[in-house]
């Protein structure tokens, strides 16, 4: 509890907005009860979010998802291995879970998809641009100067009072 107490105290005095998320491996460890009482003690003081790592069966996580009802619950699906049941994200919202991590899932994918890239470069060849986002599409550039365009002006000089001397800029290349 300590810990979380410090968290709490941290974003108050930071005056920031920071999400505490309380996490407990109990479960495993020691007991289902266990981390049920520790998750409630989390609650109870001030934890944003709640998670109990390797829950073992759709029952305990909707155990858990009962418990402290105003805090919302992160399930933690670790896929091909872990010990919480895997569950689509319709499944853990009616199990009570508003947050959820696949955390293999993206990884997968992104290594899965540097492989293919690097075997075409291995092959000689490089893959097809259109396999390939651009850089301004990974980065968020087009947003960005979408958003620049919104607040772009007509003059590229800015107008000041007569008696503010102007100040020309100037390369000296």
């Amino acid at each position: 509890m300590m810990r979380i107490k410090v968290a709490i105290d941290a974003r108050k005095e930071s005056s920031s907005y920071i999400v505490i998320i309380a996490r407990t491996d109990s479960r495993q460890a020691i007991s289902f009860d266990e981390s049920l009482w520790r998750s409630h003690a989390f609650a109870d003081v001030g934890a944003d979010v709640l998670l109990i790592d390797a829950l073992a069966s759709r029952e305990e996580m909707k155990a858990f998802c009962e418990i402290a009802p105003s805090v919302p619950k992160m399930a933690n699906l670790l896929e091909g291995g872990g010990k919480t049941p895997i569950l689509n994200p319709t499944e853990l919202e009616d199990v009570g879970f508003k947050i959820a991590n696949y955390p293999l899932s993206l990884m997968g994918v992104s290594i899965q998809a540097m492989q293919n890239a690097l075997t075409t470069i291995k092959g000689g060849q490089i893959p097809s641009h259109g396999s390939i986002p651009t850089f301004e599409e990974i980065v968020g550039f087009n947003s960005y100067y979408e958003e620049e365009k919104r607040y772009a002006t007509n003059t590229d000089q800015v107008s000041l009072p007569n008696d503010v001397p102007s100040v020309q800029a100037r390369s000296d290349g």
